[in-house]
């Protein structure tokens, strides 16, 4: 089977203005809802970690796991519960998106670097059937460089009451499973000290359980944007740090097209100017909710 030639990419921000309400924060806001959510956790943090998190979310992180490691499993696990509760309603864009790929034959596939699952539950409800890899029909190519916070991995397990883990120094591969039900998913991210597949929010990505399968899914990121014949990155910060998704985007000869805003343009004019002069940039000035139509008919929807 051909390569897919269009890929959207999708970022926080996409998640966050994909509906008026009922969606995931952005990083400026996180930590306070993570706060409210998890008291014992994430609310008792010492002011230290706190300033640290608010000021750069990502080395905050990094320090918690240099200083309190055997915590930032316990705090992974909570930040799973927190973005698992969220869920689309019919206007969500998400949706609207879904229902248009439903509708057209569509050589595309999606990536998302989120945590929640907007996106996944925006596809099933419209009959579509995200799969990890090579999709057939009624299926679409979903790929989750990042992991996701209802993935977990089968190799071990350990009673949270009874296994502590130094979150950079343990690492689990092997069977991955997809946890949807939510009574399901509460046991297992209450009971499991294992956190999911899900990297964390830090420069480097890593993770405790499933990092071959990210690895994985990063590598067959780096095909699919190099053989595309268009990319569009929707609600994305560039970070170039974040090597596994902007080299790729660097090096392709992919039309690049960037949609988060106009707080961002300058960013992405310095990007392109450095990495992808004498290539198709195009930045849309506006958010997805903006652009929508407008990307949809890019993409071939």
């Amino acid at each position: 089977m051909s390569m897919p030639e269009n890929i959207i990419l999708f970022g926080a921000g996409a998640s966050h203005g994909s509906d008026s309400k009922g969606t995931p924060p952005l990083v400026n806001n996180l930590l306070g809802e993570l706060r409210k959510f998890n008291p014992p956790g994430w609310g008792q943090l010492p002011s230290v970690y706190i300033t640290d998190l608010q000021n750069d979310f990502e080395l905050g992180i990094i320090r918690i796991a240099k200083e309190k490691p055997h915590d930032l499993p316990i705090l992974q696990r909570a930040m799973a519960a927190y973005f698992f509760e969220f869920r689309p309603i019919n206007t969500n864009l998400y949706y609207q998106l879904a229902q248009k790929i439903k509708r057209h034959n569509w050589n595309g596939a999606i990536v998302t670097l989120n945590y929640e699952r907007l996106l996944e539950l925006s596809l099933l409800t419209t009959g579509l059937q995200p799969v990890i890899g090579i999709p057939s029909n009624a299926q679409i190519e979903l790929n989750l460089p990042h992991g996701c916070c209802h993935l977990f991995c089968e190799s071990v397990r350990g009673v949270a009451n009874a296994v502590s883990l130094a979150a950079m120094g343990v690492q689990i591969n092997g069977e991955i499973k997809v946890i949807g039900n939510a009574n399901e998913f509460h046991q297992r991210i209450t009971n499991d000290a294992f956190p999911p597949v899900m990297s964390y929010f830090e420069p480097q990505k890593r993770a405790t359980s499933g990092q071959q399968f990210l690895e994985g899914q990063r590598d067959r990121f780096e095909k699919l944007i190099e053989n595309a014949k268009r990319v569009i990155a929707i609600g994305i910060k560039i970070r170039p740090h974040d090597t596994h998704i902007w080299n790729a985007i660097a090096n392709t000869n992919a039309d690049f097209i960037y949609c988060s805003g106009l707080n961002e343009r300058n960013n992405f004019d310095q990007w392109v100017n450095q990495f992808r002069n004498g290539k198709n940039n195009i930045s849309l000035k506006g958010y997805w909710l903006d652009k929508f139509e407008e990307i949809s008919s890019i993409v071939g929807l």
